[in-house]
C-alpha cells in the first residue's frame, strides 16, 4: 500500500509472483517463464491429487498454482476437494465457493502456496496452461497502460480496487489534506457511510435480476410471481435468442453519488420523486408498490423472501402489493410503466464528486483496445476482455463487501482462535473453523457506490436506451409471452428484438458501451427450456452460432 503518515490508500501495485499454470487433471503445464512443468506424483497414480500439486509447486518454487481445464467438481454431501487431507501440508484457509481459493503451508519448510483457477479471471474459456499464461501476461500489459507499476494481483477484485484508487479524483490545492497518490494532489476519497444508513443499504444489495420465466421447478417460488411461458401450453419453441449488455458495468458508473448520505422522510421522498430532475437523483427509496391491475409482464422490483436464504423474487401478479427498497433508476422505470408507488422514506447521496468515472472509462478503453487488436489471437483477445470484465465486476462487488470468510482446517480445537470458537465443525478426524474477511476489503468498504451501479443495471435490463432513442430497449420492450428468462444483463427470448440488431443491419445497436446487443440466435424445434440446464445449453448454442441469422433473411 501507498502510505502517507498513518493515512493509507488502497493502491497496491503488487509484484511478479512465481506461478505454475497446470492442467487440473494431468498436472502438466508451464511456469511463469514458459518452462515445462512436470507434476510430482507419489505412488502409482496416473494423475496428481492435491498433495501432488502442492509438492509440485514447492519443487518449482511457485507461490501460486493456477489450474486450467476442468477442476474437480465438489460432490454434495462430501468434503470439498480443497479440504481433503494433504500430508505434509497445512490448510491455512480455503474459500470453497466460486471462485475457489486454497491456501497451504508446508509443515516443515513453511513454504506457502495458493491454489486458484484461471476461470476466476478468464471465465469458462477452454484455455490450455500455455494460453492462460499468455492471456495473463497480455492482460497485465494492458493494465500497465494505466500505470506501469501495476501488476495483476491475487484476485480480479483486488486488482480493480487498486486501479480504482489510482483513478480517484485529486485535489491539487496545497491546503487540502489527505492520502496522496503518485499522480500528484490529494485523493478525494468518498466519505464513509454511517452505520444506520449502511444497515438500510443492506436491503438494496441484491446484485442482479435473475429470474427463470418458464413455469416449472425453476420458476420463482412465490404466489405473486407469474411465469411468462407455460411449457404445458407451449411445449416447444422454434427460436432461442440471447441478448446481453456490452460491458454494461462500464456504462453505469458515471456521476455516482457519495456518502455520508442524507435521510429523507416520507414527504421529502415524495417531493424528490415529483421533481422533474428526480429521475437523476442519486438516491434509494423504501417504497410500497402495487402491480397494476392490467399488468402481464415481467416484475420490476425485487423483494426479499421471508427466508433470506431463498434470495429475491420479482412480483408481477396484478394487484400484488409489497414493500421493498429500490434505486431511483428502478423507481422511475416503475413510474414510467404505470406502477403505483408510495415512497416511505429515502436516502440521497452527494453528487459533488465523480468517484468512478475515470476508473470506468479506463477499463472500457482497455477493453476496446484489447478487443480490437487483431495482432492478438482471437482466443486470447476473448480471454483479455473477459479478465477486464471480471476485474470491473468483482471490484464493484468488493466495494459492498467486508470480506468473505474462509475455511481453515486444523487438527485440534486448541488451534482455533478464541473469536472463531463458535464456527467450529467436526471434519473427519480433524475440525474446521471460519475465519473472517481480510482487512483489504474492509478498507475499501463503499456500499453506496456498488448499490447504485447494481440498481442502474437492473433498471437497464428492463428499460434501456438504444440507437433508436431513450427507453426503446430492454425486457419490457419485448412481447411478454416471448420471455424465457433474465440473468443480470442477459435476456433469453423467442423473439429477435430490432433494438439489439447492429445498426449496420438496420437495428438499434449502435455499438456503444452498455447497449443491449444480440449475442446469438438459433432456430429449430426445441423443447421449451423449463430448466436452467436446458436453457444454458441453448445459450451456449447461441454463442457458437452468433447473431447473423437475425439479419441474413432480410438480405436474402
Amino acid at each position: 500500500m501507498v502510505e502517507e503518515g498513518k493515512r493509507k490508500t488502497g493502491i497496491m501495485f503488487g509484484s511478479r509472483m512465481s506461478t505454475i499454470w497446470v492442467d487440473a487433471q494431468t498436472g502438466q503445464g508451464v511456469t511463469s517463464d514458459g518452462a515445462a512443468v512436470r507434476p510430482v506424483i507419489r505412488g502409482q497414480r496416473k494423475n496428481p491429487n492435491l498433495t501432488d500439486l502442492l509438492d509440485t509447486a514447492a519443487n518449482y518454487g511457485a507461490r501460486r498454482i493456477m489450474l486450467t481445464g476442468r477442476a474437480p467438481e465438489p460432490t454434495p454431501g462430501t468434503r470439498h476437494w480443497l479440504l481433503v487431507k494433504t500430508p505434509g501440508w497445512a490448510n491455512t484457509g480455503s474459500h470453497t465457493q466460486q471462485p475457489i481459493a486454497g491456501r497451504f503451508e508446508h509443515e516443515k519448510t513453511k513454504f506457502k502456496t495458493e491454489v486458484r483457477t484461471a476461470a476466476e479471471w478468464f471465465g469458462d474459456l477452454d484455455l490450455s496452461p500455455k494460453q492462460a499464461r499468455e492471456a495473463w501476461d497480455l492482460t497485465q500489459s494492458f493494465i500497465q497502460r494505466i500505470d506501469e507499476r501495476q501488476h495483476l494481483l491475487m484476485t480480479p477484485s483486488r486488482t480493480g480496487l487498486s486501479l480504482w484508487w489510482l483513478s480517484l479524483p485529486r485535489d491539487t490545492q496545497a491546503r487540502t489534506r489527505g492520502p496522496k497518490g503518485d499522480g500528484g494532489g490529494s485523493l478525494r476519497i468518498p466519505p464513509a457511510i454511517p452505520d444506520d444508513i449502511d444497515a438500510d443499504l443492506s436491503n438494496v444489495r441484491g446484485q442482479h435480476h435473475i429470474e427463470h420465466l418458464v413455469a416449472g421447478e425453476y420458476a420463482a417460488k412465490h404466489e405473486d410471481c407469474v411465469p411468462m411461458v407455460d411449457p404445458a401450453k407451449t411445449p416447444r419453441i422454434d427460436r432461442f435468442t440471447y441478448v446481453d449488455g456490452r460491458f454494461m458495468y462500464a456504462s453505469l458508473g458515471r456521476e455516482l453519488g457519495v456518502g455520508p448520505g442524507i435521510r429523507l422522510n416520507r414527504a421529502e421522498a415524495w417531493e424528490l420523486l415529483q421533481d422533474k430532475d428526480g429521475q437523476y437523483a442519486r438516491a434509494v427509496f423504501e417504497i410500497r408498490f402495487t402491480v397494476p391491475e392490467n399488468w402481464n409482464h415481467i416484475g420490476i422490483f425485487g423483494v426479499k423472501h421471508e427466508n433470506v436464504r431463498d434470495g429475491w423474487f420479482y412480483p408481477n401478479r396484478p394487484g400484488a402489493t409489497h414493500v421493498t427498497w429500490a434505486d431511483a433508476a428502478e423507481v422511475f422505470v416503475g413510474l414510467q410503466f404505470g406502477w403505483i408507488i408510495d415512497p416511505l422514506q429515502g436516502i440521497v447521496f452527494n453528487r459533488k464528486d465523480r468517484p468512478m468515472d475515470v476508473y470506468m472509462k479506463r477499463i472500457d478503453d482497455l477493453r476496446s483496445a484489447a478487443g480490437g487488436d487483431e495482432s492478438i489471437p482471437r482466443m486470447l483477445r476473448h480471454a483479455i476482455v473477459g479478465a477486464l470484465r471480471n476485474i470491473l465486476i468483482q471490484s464493484i462487488g468488493a466495494l459492498a463487501s467486508r470480506g468473505t470468510t474462509r475455511t481453515v482446517v486444523v487438527d485440534s480445537a486448541f488451534d482455533v482462535p478464541q473469536e472463531a470458537q463458535g464456527t467450529v465443525n467436526p471434519f473427519g478426524s480433524r475440525i474446521t473453523y471460519q475465519e473472517g474477511g481480510d482487512r483489504q476489503h474492509r478498507e475499501n468498504y463503499h456500499p453506496e457506490l456498488a448499490i447504485q451501479v447494481w440498481g442502474r443495471g437492473r433498471a437497464r435490463l428492463l428499460n434501456s436506451p438504444s440507437g433508436f432513442g431513450n427507453h426503446t430497449a430492454g425486457a419490457l420492450h419485448l412481447p411478454p409471452e416471448t420471455l424465457l428468462g433474465v440473468n443480470g444483463d442477459a435476456i433469453y427470448t423467442t423473439s429477435i428484438p430490432s433494438w439489439a440488431i447492429p445498426e449496420t443491419h438496420g437495428g438499434g445497436d449502435d455499438g456503444r458501451t452498455g447497449r443491449l446487443r444480440l449475442k446469438g440466435v438459433v432456430e429449430g424445434n426445441f423443447l421449451t427450456p423449463d430448466t436452467i440446464a436446458r436453457r444454458d445449453r441453448l445459450r451456449k448454442a447461441c454463442e457458437k452460432a452468433g447473431p447473423s441469422l437475425a439479419w441474413k433473411p432480410r438480405e436474402a
